[in-house]
């Protein structure tokens, strides 16, 4: 038998078939290629976030160290000027009466009123009653050691809290930049 031969119409088709294969063969290709670039774009654009976001968290976190080095610091400032100010108060106090057991309630009873204006602030828990002081005002009086050593505490208090206030400004102003 003798082998067949095509026509030019049949080979015409069938070229035209084969190269719509291919075309599409390779269209396919090219989709499969756009869609691993896709994967690595999204898996690059996910690695530049963890990147931000692990710099912004040792970010944080060293200010987070150095506030917290700034309170130490100024905690034993304060610690120090305080044992000074205590001995010279122990040194300086004649130990004379400076307030009378009534003055004293009275000071306590009008201290305990001066926030009942106070505006609340955001979700505060309600705030309890202020009480007068236990001390009727028959008592012994203040001396001026006592009452240098109150002006001391509340100082104390004052500087704590403005350590405090500051550290955690010197750890926002790094995070946030406020």
């Amino acid at each position: 038998m003798e082998p067949q031969m095509m026509s030019t119409s049949a080979w015409a088709a069938l070229s035209f078939a084969l190269a719509g294969a291919c075309f599409l063969a390779g269209y396919r290709l090219g989709d499969d290629n756009r869609g691993a670039q896709c994967e690595q774009l999204i898996q690059s654009q996910e690695r530049q976030r963890a990147q931000e976001a692990a710099a912004a968290l040792a970010k944080a976190q060293e200010a987070a160290f150095v506030a917290a080095q700034s309170l130490t610091a100024q905690r034993a400032a304060a610690s120090q000027r305080l044992k000074e100010a205590r001995r010279e108060i122990n040194r300086l106090a004649a130990g004379r009466e400076c307030l009378s057991g009534a003055l004293r309630v009275r000071i306590s009873d009008a201290a305990a009123g001066a926030t009942d204006n106070l505006p609340e602030g955001p979700g505060a828990a309600a705030r309890a009653a202020a009480e007068p002081a236990s001390d009727p005002g028959h008592g012994i009086a203040s001396t001026d050691a006592d009452v240098a050593a109150w002006a001391l505490d509340v100082a104390s208090a004052y500087d704590e809290c403005r350590a405090r206030i500051d550290a955690i400004r010197q750890w926002d102003q790094v995070t946030h930049g406020r």
